[in-house]
């Protein structure tokens, strides 16, 4: 974890002492905005403040970042950006801020760099409610000082004082911190908008064996499961079952014999009787916990065979996508990757995402399935894109339908801890979408709709002699936009200082609708 101390290596900063910074990433993420709509969005006060989830005071269906104050004299909050922020070229930073009552609030947002000089803005609004701050960095000045800088180079780390110097006692909540210049270079190439399979899980009891195969016999005769796992699978509901619309998979600690082995361990692995090429695929769990232990969301090529396709290619040929794995042993880390013949076993092709909480909170693990690239995401935050410049049978074994396991094992690559009893895996929903319209030639649209201009930035117009609802989603399927068009023609729609980054609009219709991706621009 790293600290404030650590990354200014003791530069006197006036009141920024040690503070964590539980907002870690390995890799690039895709946002350019930070909307505490996830835990991966967490900050931690310093000197005095904190920092905590609520929600917005004006609508309850927004998440928010609350920050308050206690009195001290520069108090504050510190930030990580999922990726430096770049400031050689646009300077603007904006920030939404709210406060209850009608006071002169003053917002320093400093910019910490390890090496050159950090660099701080000052600005001050007056007002109720939700105030928009616009912070610009060619009017900046060096912290601690009033000489004035036009600040240029990347800055990972930010403190945020909300009427730092003023022991004033309060409660704020910020939304919206957008940063400049910044685009991954691990985009989405394809945004998949249909649903086209989930389970939810809602039913009470054994797993459904129309959609999913409990595998359990093991692969290799007299020894059990690769890597020197050492479970039994079963398909018993002491190991896998659905209650309280969610699914568990159980490891346990006990004697079990099947199959000619003794094993110490039981727990379930499930195969899906569903399989797809390209899309995205969503699921939202809760992961196991202890030394030993080794769930897995993944993929594999239905090449390699299962209880319903007959196996032609062997592994790593049928290829392999870990949407998901996680070793008890490494708590903090997820894993996403692939395998192929270019990279198996301990694979290359590979990428972590840091978070405290995968146990106790839920996240969404997803995985973008292009014909020219591979994503995987965490809560939304896109953490590792694969992309081979040579797509051959040994690096790109993805052209082919895959089907999704489920599985918690247990040790193999580490040790299990010998007082470990049981935990569960408890998934609450796994989702797949395409995007089924494209390639549906002009006349058979189901809407005659444009959508214009795209990219945009606060507004588009929609060119429709249909009447319905047009809508506008952030990645994740937020609302953020609806719109009711009542006449044939074109209605121009406000989009409400929406962060740059990719959107979904959809426009539903009597029995029909169409949608498409929006990308929105500073």
């Amino acid at each position: 974890m790293r600290t404030l101390s650590n990354t200014i290596k003791g530069k006197a900063i006036k009141g920024l002492l040690a503070f964590c910074l539980l907002f870690n990433f390995s890799a690039m993420a895709q946002q350019s905005a930070l909307n505490f709509d996830s835990r991966l969005h967490e900050c931690q006060g310093f000197n005095g403040g904190s920092f905590s989830f609520d929600k917005d005071p004006l609508d309850t269906t927004n998440n928010v970042g609350r920050v308050d104050n206690i009195g001290g004299i520069w108090e504050g909050v510190g930030i990580t950006f999922p990726q430096a922020v770049c400031l050689d070229s646009s300077k603007i930073v904006t920030l939404k801020v709210y406060q209850s009552t009608n006071a002169t609030t003053t917002v320093i947002l400093r910019m910490v760099d390890a090496v050159a000089a950090d660099v701080e803005v000052e600005q001050s609004f007056t007002g109720i409610g939700w105030s928009t701050v616009t912070l610009d960095y060619s009017q900046a000045r060096i912290s601690g000082t009033n000489t004035p800088i036009n600040a240029e180079g990347n800055f990972s780390v930010a403190g945020l004082l909300i009427n730092g110097g003023n022991n004033t006692i309060g409660t704020y909540y910020i939304d919206d911190l957008t940063f400049p210049n910044y685009e991954s270079a691990n985009s989405l190439d394809v945004i998949y908008t249909d649903l086209v399979y989930e389970d939810e899980f809602n039913y009470n009891g054994s797993i459904d064996t129309s959609a999913w195969f409990p595998e359990e016999v093991p692969p290799i005769p007299g020894t059990g499961w690769f890597n020197n796992e050492e479970q039994h699978y079963t398909s018993r509901t002491d190991n896998v079952f659905a209650s309280n619309g969610t699914l568990k998979i159980k490891a346990k600690k006990e004697t079990y014999n099947a199959y000619g082995l003794t094993k110490n361990y039981t727990s379930a692995r499930l195969n899906s009787k569903y399989y797809f090429q390209y899309g995205r695929i969503d699921v939202r769990a809760k992961l196991p916990e202890g030394d030993g232990t080794w769930p897995a969301i993944w993929m594999l090529g239905t090449s390699y065979g299962n209880n319903w396709t007959p196996k032609t290619q062997a592994w790593p040929d049928c290829g392999e996508i870990d949407v998901m794995e996680h070793w008890g042993n490494d708590a903090d880390k997820i894993h996403g990757s692939l395998h192929s013949l270019s990279s198996n076993g301990a694979t290359v092709n590979t990428q972590t995402i840091l978070d405290e909480d995968v146990f106790d909170q839920w996240h969404v693990y997803s995985m973008n399935w292009s014909p020219n690239q591979i994503s995987f995401l965490m809560d939304g935050f896109l953490y590792y894109t694969y992309n081979p410049s040579v797509k051959d049978a040994t690096t790109w074994p993805f052209d082919d339908p895959q089907f999704i396991l489920l599985n918690v094992a247990m040790g193999g690559i580490f040790p299990i801890d010998p007082n470990f009893v049981e935990s569960t895996m408890e998934i609450d929903y796994v989702r797949v979408y395409q995007n089924v319209n494209i390639g549906i030639e002009e006349e058979n649209k189901p809407i005659d709709i444009s959508v214009y201009p795209n990219p945009t930035s606060d507004f588009v117009k929609v060119n429709t002699a249909d009447s319905g609802i047009f809508k506008v989603y952030d990645v994740l399927g937020k609302l953020l936009v609806s719109k009711e068009i009542i006449h044939s023609g074109i209605t121009e729609i406000s989009l409400p200082e929406l962060p740059q980054g990719i959107y979904i609009w959809n426009f539903e219709a009597e029995q029909k609708s169409a949608s498409g991706r929006l990308q929105i621009v500073n």
